[in-house]
């Protein structure tokens, strides 16, 4: 696989995260399970922004094998 469409899944994956996210944002949620929502939002940014940064290093990768 090379680093291009390596990249490219990573992206899906932050996207399906996001709207994961924005799933979970849009729910009613009672004050018990407050807190339980924050902490599930947390780890999901978490793991996005993960997918984003190694999606950007992949694609820097991918550009400095190309000028080799």
């Amino acid at each position: 696989m090379d680093y291009i469409t390596w990249s490219r899944a990573y992206w899906d994956e932050a996207a399906r995260v996001r709207d994961r996210m924005d799933r979970i944002r849009k729910q009613e949620n009672r004050p018990a399970e407050e807190l339980a929502r924050k902490r599930r939002l947390t780890i999901l940014y978490e793991m996005y922004l993960d997918c984003v940064h190694t999606a950007q290093a992949l694609e820097r990768r991918a550009g400095l094998e190309r000028r080799l």
